[in-house]
């Protein structure tokens, strides 16, 4: 068999020099790098990491709101800019993410566990709740907003939903959890190739990039077959991931990583858990630090 190629797809929109710590440990020759930055942003990322021995691909930014479609194109952007290169794993990553461990256990992981998909199913809401997120119509491009005006808007958006045709998808194929996975060639090929039918189900929804690939995989059934843990979880912190990454909900919304947490990640590590978020400099750059340097067997 031959050398295993990854490629890691970054979407950053802060944090510039916590993002070129993040490309610095992805910095290995086999992997390469597709970094996409939110456009409103953009200016803040002057002097990114060059690295040594990946290569780095800078995608044509796109404006990104929180909430609404514009992640999933960001995402579907990635895997459209990279499908091309046919690597064994994408592994779909924030700029706020790190890996837990280094590259030799990753790509030793992933050249044992080919053909599986990575992601994680949520059990905390139903598919009554989700599909209010899908059926229902949201036509404003950000829904983090104070100002009186989007509030009486999206009042008159609700008004609207009862004069509109309702969007359905069936109970049994609506499925949620987290939007960042590590997929393989063949699953990334189908996105790409279904964007189309993709952007119809999902384009007005609300919070649908935590539904996107959990539903398309219900759509597509041969691929649940693939996945290498489906056992949703419930937002605790004793659960395995299935996406490998160890994202904190009990404690926020998801919980961001200080020092004293520390113990907390080498027990996701100890469990299996090769990434984790969220990490902010501007909170606790220490525990960035730690993390960094692989310091994780106190």
């Amino acid at each position: 068999m031959g050398k295993q190629k990854h490629a890691h797809l970054i979407i950053a929109n802060r944090n510039p020099n916590q993002l070129n710590l993040l490309l610095n440990t992805l910095d290995d020759s086999r992997n390469d790098i597709y970094l996409l930055i939110d456009k409103k942003s953009i200016n803040k990322f002057y002097n990114i990491f060059k690295p040594m021995y990946s290569s780095l691909y800078m995608i044509d930014p796109i404006d990104i709101y929180w909430g609404n479609y514009s992640l999933i194109s960001a995402e579907l952007k990635l895997f459209a800019s990279s499908k091309d290169g046919n690597y064994d794993y994408y592994h779909l990553l924030s700029g706020l993410d790190l890996p837990l461990v280094n590259q030799d256990v990753i790509h030793n992981f992933f050249d044992a566990h080919l053909n599986k998909e990575f992601i994680t199913y949520s059990a905390a809401l139903s598919p009554k709740q989700l599909a209010m997120r899908l059926h229902k119509y949201h036509f404003a491009s950000s829904f983090r907003t104070t100002s009186k005006m989007m509030h009486y808007y999206h009042r008159l958006e609700m008004k609207l939903y009862s004069k509109l045709p309702q969007r359905r998808i069936s109970f049994s194929k609506i499925a949620f959890g987290s939007n960042w996975v590590s997929l393989d060639q063949d699953l990334i090929n189908s996105l790409v190739e279904h964007q189309t039918m993709i952007h119809d189900i999902f384009h007005d929804g609300f919070l649908v990039d935590e539904l996107f690939i959990p539903i398309f995989i219900n759509i597509f059934p041969k691929y649940k077959n693939k996945i290498y843990y489906s056992s949703p979880v419930n937002d605790r912190p004793n659960e395995f991931q299935g996406n490998l990454r160890y994202i904190n909900w009990w404690d926020g919304s998801p919980y961001t990583w200080k020092l004293k947490d520390y113990p907390k990640l080498e027990y996701a590590r100890n469990k299996g858990h090769l990434f984790s978020r969220k990490f902010d400099e501007n909170v606790d750059k220490k525990i960035i630090e730690k993390v960094v340097n692989y310091d994780l067997s106190e």
